[in-house]
């Protein structure tokens, strides 16, 4: 069997002639994993031999385990003495105009005194004749000799074809010879089989220098992750250093090279990035890459690449297999967490919710991202980058406030609201959140060229801390009435769409939308500084939209409510499908603040109608603080030449425990074709006390030949800017509306003066004298009692009494009184006028008509009337 195995040996050898004929050439057995230095000298020897054996039978062998070659076991090439070098490390980094390959040559001095380097030189020839001169490392420019006894490592950088292999190169030694005719005689050649590694073979650490600190690195593991069009690969590397000093961050940089020789740069988590290892300490590096999903995943390696400063160039300082990729999933299920490690702490991150609303082509999505301190210290949370994945491949990027300087105590949860706007059609299709590492202000990685992307280019990959699958986003359309929950930075919190109205104005429509926000935590809440956004078919509003709060404070209590309206404006004549109601949060300088939504509702299809109130029943407006409610009691008609006046009187009932301010309430007169005509206000300007009742008037003109049988009057509570409306105060919109059935009430006129109301009084002439005075007056006397409905709060409505006189020729004489100033409050009260007419004089008889109208704004309604006759015992006394 020694034979056998000799003579295979043997075999096994071979020898590179041509070009490097004039100096040994070391290379490897194609077939064994025996290794030789093959000279001129034992050339022939080496082929008779292989030529006798081959006619000898050769014995079955049995099939073993492939063999791995690595350049650590070519021979050392003999200098002088006990001296020799080797090659130890040989590394090729491909780019588009060429490759770079870097190899090392360690000079092993075994004699007793000196090895002087300067005596030997290198350079690289290809199989084609080619011969490319190699240049020192700068770093190695100074290593002048090898003390005895001791070993030197040189390192070379040449520039060789796009296409050549290591294999087709051979690293020649040279020793200046000036006896020789070209001054150098060559000492041999290093030359590595295509079979063979020059990268270390996965599963085995590689020990080398990074700034001539020497470490060891080992791959741990390898896995992958597909996403979209990407696969996300991810390796875990063992950094240790073996050396007696400090070891800081090199800022070297780590590609992982395919199989096809394309390079993908690798990105370090947070820990990986700025750090430091003591002396034979080791440090855990995560690195990833995305790799496009049509690259197979095999064969890969890991290169280590560093920027020589004085070539310019990027140079390939290590090269190491990687082991078998495993597909391995990295999402964070819905509402689950990842504990994230920081370089002081640790996080707890989980995705908490997502919400959608829809709006043709585009639909914004809203996601709760919440992070965590699971540590004892407090930690300061990376400005992460948040970037939505669709199953598709597609990527956007969120834009994200408030995360700026967010720093965490132990224990305490933060949320953090984000918002983006995709394609409809994205929406629940596997969506995935990704949470990548920062990227420095200004630092944009080079490529494994050492380039700078440009612009045009994909952005630069950046190591994603989590991968957060979304659960399946809620629909936030026509979900007036149902309560949805958010989790905020101060609790739990509910939020419930009350309802929308659309409500005639002046000069077009108001929009108005109410939002109840309820505190659903277990503590007292500070709400944010709120806007409010209106979009109508995808089109924002003028900047006079408004967000009226119904309290000053921002506090809410434990399951306490608050009600926000948001108000906005729109043509008259607008016609539109869809309604999107926005919170916005604001920050920054109080003056000029920027917003980003907080909440956002969406309606489709045409706005609900207002609540219409039935002839005799009541309205509640519930807003905290100030429950009322109200209750339409009378409405009449002043009829006039071309316009009549429509009069309603409607009760308002303070349904609190304590004296409050009336709500000041704004009126529209709605007919059934659809005109609206504003109304004017008339009510008190004092608080209202514990359940009393208040009168508030409402009067407008409209054209005489409107119908007004069946109009009703459109109630609410008005608003100026961004509160409601307070006493005295000039509306500038409403809220809270109800169309209310009105009970037109036709004025009974009364024969005789008895009973007559003119609310909230009563009038009644007990006795009524009108004489002649045989001269041009006629005297009017009456007793009269004058009572006043004290069960309402009422203010001056500008009602007016005039009593018309009107003589049998037809001529009419009126007197206009005020109740309580003319008329005061009596049960056995008198009042005298004198009417002075040419008429009169002389009258000696004559019949009259005495009636009393109720006046308002120039027009009039009779209210009662009395035919008699004159007195004329008077007129001889």
């Amino acid at each position: 069997m020694n034979k056998i195995t000799y003579t295979s040996t043997v075999l096994g050898l071979s020898l590179l002639v041509g070009s490097l004929s004039t100096g040994p050439v070391v290379e490897a057995a194609s077939n064994t994993p025996t290794l030789s230095v093959v000279s001129s000298a034992t050339s022939k020897s080496s082929l008779s031999i292989g030529a006798k054996k081959t006619t000898q039978a050769k014995p079955a062998v049995k099939k073993s385990a492939p063999v791995v070659h690595t350049i650590n076991a070519l021979p050392a090439i003999k200098l002088s003495g006990n001296s020799s070098v080797r090659l130890s490390e040989v590394n090729l980094l491909a780019q588009d105009e060429g490759s770079i390959v870097t190899y090392t040559l360690s000079f092993n001095n075994g004699n007793s005194k000196s090895l002087d380097l300067t005596d030997y030189w290198t350079r690289v020839r290809s199989a084609g004749g080619s011969v490319y001169s190699a240049a020192l490392k700068s770093t190695d420019a100074a290593k002048k000799s090898v003390a005895p006894g001791s070993t030197a490592t040189l390192t070379y950088i040449v520039k060789v074809g796009r296409n050549v292999k290591i294999s087709d190169l051979a690293f020649q030694i040279v020793k200046w010879d000036f006896s020789q005719p070209n001054y150098e005689s060559s000492l041999g050649a290093f030359k590595i089989p295509a079979s063979y590694l020059i990268s270390t073979p996965a599963g085995q650490s590689k020990t080398f220098r990074i700034n001539e600190a020497p470490v060891k690195m080992k791959v741990s593991q390898v896995t992958s992750y597909l996403s979209g069009d990407y696969n996300y690969v991810g390796v875990n590397v063992d950094l240790q250093n073996i050396g007696y000093k400090l070891f800081e961050d090199p800022k070297v940089k780590m590609v992982i090279k395919t199989a096809g020789g394309s390079s993908y740069p690798l990105t370090a988590d947070s820990l990986g990035t700025d750090y430091r290892i003591q002396p034979q300490d080791t440090k855990k590096l995560n690195l990833m890459a995305s790799i496009p999903k049509s690259i197979p995943l095999k064969n890969l390696e890991l290169q280590i690449i560093q920027d020589d400063e004085a070539t310019k160039l990027s140079l390939p300082l290590a090269t190491l297999q990687l082991p078998a990729v495993k597909n391995q999933s990295i999402t964070v299920k819905p509402y689950a967490e990842k504990v994230i490690v920081l370089p002081a702490g640790k996080i707890a991150a989980s995705v908490k919710g997502a919400w959608v609303n829809q709006s043709y082509d585009d639909s914004d999505l809203a996601v709760q991202f919440a992070v965590r301190n699971v540590g004892t210290t407090t930690v300061t949370v990376p400005k992460y980058d948040f970037v939505l994945h669709t199953a598709g491949g597609n990527t956007i990027p969120f834009t994200v406030t408030g995360i700026d300087n967010m720093t965490l105590k132990p224990q305490e949860e933060k949320n953090i609201r984000m918002n983006i706007t995709i394609p409809s059609n994205w929406v629940n299709n596997k969506l995935q959140l990704f949470v990548n590492i920062p990227q420095p202000t200004g630092d944009v990685p080079k490529d494994a060229a050492g380039q700078t992307p440009s612009s045009s280019k994909d952005p630069v990959f950046t190591y994603p801390v989590g991968v957060f699958a979304l659960p399946e986003a809620k629909l936030l359309e026509n979900t007036t009435g149902v309560e949805q929950f958010m989790q905020t930075n101060n609790g739990l919190v509910g939020l419930t769409l009350s309802n929308i109205q659309r409500l005639p104005w002046t000069d077009g429509d108001l929009v108005t939308a109410k939002v109840v926000i309820a505190n659903r935590g277990n503590k007292t809440i500070n709400l944010p500084d709120l806007a409010g956004q209106l979009t109508v078919d995808s089109a924002k509003l003028s900047a006079d939209t408004k967000l009226v709060s119904t309290q000053s404070a921002g506090l809410l209590g434990i399951g306490m409510t608050t009600d926000l309206y948001i108000v906005g404006k729109v043509p008259s004549y607008l016609n539109f499908a869809q309604l999107q109601i926005a919170l916005l949060e604001k920050s920054g300088d109080p003056a000029s603040p920027t917003t980003s939504p907080w909440f956002q509702f969406t309606n489709f299809g045409v706005l609900p109608g207002l609540s219409t109130i039935k002839k005799d029943a009541a309205y509640q407006i519930s807003t905290n603080g100030r429950k009322e409610e109200f209750k339409v009691l009378r409405t009449t008609v002043y009829p006039g030449s071309s316009s009549d006046i429509v009069y309603s009187e409607v009760e308002i009932n303070n349904l609190e425990d304590h004296q409050i301010d009336l709500s000041q309430m704004v009126g529209f007169y709605k007919g059934s074709s659809g005109q609206s005509y504003r109304a004017k206000a008339i009510q008190i300007e004092t608080p209202a006390g514990p359940k009393e009742k208040s009168i508030v008037a409402f009067w407008t003109k409209i054209p005489s030949k409107n119908s007004v049988s069946d109009m009703k009057l459109i109630l609410g509570e008005g608003i100026t800017d961004n509160k409601l409306t307070p006493v005295k105060g000039d509306p500038n919109g409403y809220i809270n509306a109800a169309e209310m059935e009105v009970n037109f009430q036709p004025s009974v006129l009364k024969a005789g003066l008895k009973d007559i109301q003119l609310f909230p009084y009563t009038l009644n002439v007990n006795k009524l004298d009108v004489y002649l005075t045989a001269s041009t007056t006629v005297n009017v006397d009456m007793n009269y009692t004058l009572s006043k409905n004290t069960s309402y709060n009422v203010g001056e409505l500008g009602h007016k009494l005039v009593f018309e006189l009107k003589d049998s020729t037809g001529r009419i004489f009126e007197k206009e009184v005020a109740p309580e100033t003319d008329l005061k409050l009596s049960e056995n009260g008198s009042f005298a006028y004198t009417v002075d007419d040419a008429i009169f004089d002389g009258m000696s008889y004559g019949a009259y008509s005495l009636s009393v109208y109720d006046v308002f704004q120039g027009q009039k309604v009779m209210l009662a009337t009395q035919n008699a006759y004159y007195n004329t015992s008077r007129m001889y006394h």
